[in-house]
């Protein structure tokens, strides 16, 4: 035993040396989220166009199957285009967006589905990486292992608690506009704050700048409204203070150009007012005040206790790492406040449009945002702490060192007790991107999908074959079905997977108990809803 303990004692002490280094912190926790996704992109191998993904990739495909080779490439970005006046007219003004999602890798294979997730999981990752290394390393001039350690542990929650899994990282039209979107924002956020931090905005940063404006001005509603307000509080800001001179105050002026046309484009469309018939808008102060309610709900709702516990760590780890910043960190309310505000604005289009926030992929935004939200304040209270701390005479921070074993002694108890008492192992482990993913590939189901949809697919693919009859799938996998045929042929997603497919008729087949079952549930949800109305 006493060997043991002697070999135990020394590893323990190496382990302690080594992560004492912050290179070697930043490699400890980038291999616990390269880890932690190794499940999610495992699964992604097993994953097949579902839903709109057809829709939007209609031209797009047929462009391709059309014309062979390079000779495929301005058809298909023609197409691309084509799809986004068809859905400007008739849809929503996305427009950036519907050629996104219009030229997704799969269209050219079924097998290339597998990129969709790697490419939105690198624009998350990329944009949050990117975001700390300027606003933690550049600015407030920490070195670049810290900032990458703090943004593997915040991606780390984004990704691992991400309320709808699907419609974060496997379906391509549901997660391009919304997770992939976010990724770009917090790039283009962090390139205007370094330019503010630098007063000047190099022409090379210029031009990618406008590009990622255009970008996002044309994309989904909640994302383009942050990016304006983002974008409008820089504009005034650099407008009004005389410390930038006049030609950052004319780049910007152009920058802001670029993205406010594109939104007044977005905005316009005849297909957002068709669409908005359906629906009864909030007047924009309803809208505004519903969005700080509910987004302080929603911050309840959503936030854990490992979430709490790894703010709490983040909180501590920076009161050292802040040391010897020159960064002021004056009005934490004020920061709070503001912060907050950035998160309810992705609210508003929500609650104004149709009351309420729809889709699985429009909470996962909301959740990163939480997330982010979080993380800065808690930075920003350690280095207000901090700077407060340098202002006490030499006794007091005497007392203060003196007291710090036993109040982070305190605060470890805390933590302790608290994990334990909120902390249910199976149901909080079960709930994790990557448990998901690794159920679904241990227990087989993903597989088995994977093979029966492959099958359907070499029917989609044959030209020879006009009708096509398929079954219901086996299994169901949370992170990977969304729902493909439907058993009413005229319905839209079989007439859309027709004409992306060139077939006739498409339709899934129900078996007769079924049939009688789903008719009986049918009567008694069509009595409840009848009972509802009259109440």
């Amino acid at each position: 035993m006493e060997f043991i303990y002697h070999i135990t004692n020394e590893l323990w002490k190496r382990l302690m040396e080594w992560i004492k280094e912050e290179k070697n912190q930043e490699r400890f926790l980038l291999a616990c989220l390269g880890i932690s996704l190794l499940p999610v992109l495992a699964l992604s191998f097993f994953n097949h166009p579902v839903m709109d993904d057809f829709n939007y990739g209609i031209l797009t495909h047929r462009a391709f199957v059309e014309n062979k080779g390079l000779g495929c490439v301005i058809p298909v970005l023609q197409a691309a285009v084509q799809r986004a006046v068809n859905l400007w007219h008739e849809w929503q003004g996305t427009f950036m967006f519907s050629i996104i999602g219009a030229l997704r890798p799969s269209i050219f294979s079924e097998k290339l589905t597998f990129t969709h997730t790697f490419i939105l999981l690198g624009l998350l990752c990329g944009g949050v990486i990117y975001f700390c290394k300027v606003l933690l390393h550049r600015i407030l001039g920490l070195s670049k292992h810290v900032a990458v350690s703090v943004a593997a542990v915040l991606l780390m929650l984004c990704i691992q608690y991400v309320p709808v899994g699907l419609e974060a990282f496997y379906w391509w039209i549901g997660s391009v506009g919304y997770t992939g979107m976010f990724g770009v924002m917090l790039v283009l956020s962090s390139k205007l704050f370094w330019c503010k931090y630098e007063k000047q905005i190099p022409v090379k940063r210029m031009i990618a700048m406008m590009a990622m404006a255009f970008l996002l001005s044309g994309n989904m509603f909640p994302i383009m409204l942050l990016t304006a307000v983002i974008i409008f509080l820089n504009l005034l800001d650099i407008l009004v203070r005389k410390q930038y001179d006049k030609v950052m105050k004319l780049r910007m002026t152009a920058l802001s150009i670029v993205y406010y046309a594109g939104f007044i484009l977005n905005l316009a469309a005849p297909g957002n007012r068709r669409r908005q018939s359906n629906f009864e808008p909030r007047t924009p102060l309803q809208a505004i005040y519903k969005s700080y309610s509910h987004s302080l709900e929603y911050l309840s709702e959503c936030t854990n206790v490992v979430i709490v516990l790894v703010m709490i760590g983040l909180f501590l780890y920076m009161l050292y790492k802040l040391k010897d910043t020159r960064f002021s960190f004056r009005c934490p309310l004020m920061f709070t406040l503001v912060t907050y505000s950035m998160v309810a604005v992705m609210w508003v289009p929500g609650e104004y449009a149709v009351r309420f926030i729809s889709g699985g992929r429009y909470y996962n935004i909301l959740y990163y945002g939480v997330i982010l939200f979080y993380g800065a304040n808690a930075i920003y209270y350690a280095g207000w702490l901090r700077r407060r701390y340098e202002r006490c005479e030499e006794q007091l921070q005497g007392l203060i060192r003196q007291a710090a074993p036993l109040l982070l002694g305190a605060a470890g108890i805390f933590c302790v007790v608290l994990g334990f008492a909120r902390i249910n192992m199976v149901r909080d482990v079960e709930e994790i991107l990557s448990a998901k993913a690794l159920k679904s590939l241990v227990y087989g189901e993903a597989q088995v999908y994977h093979q029966e949809i492959k099958e359907r697919e070499a029917m989609y693919n044959d030209p020879n074959l006009r009708e096509v009859e398929v079954e219901e799938v086996t299994y169901r996998p949370e992170l990977l079905y969304f729902g493909t045929l439907t058993p009413d042929p005229d319905e839209s997603r079989n007439q859309a997977m027709c004409a992306y497919y060139d077939k006739d008729y498409m339709v899934k087949l129900v078996p007769e108990e079924d049939t009688e079952e789903g008719a009986g549930e049918e009567g008694e949800h069509g009595e409840a809803a009848q009972e509802g109305e009259d109440e």
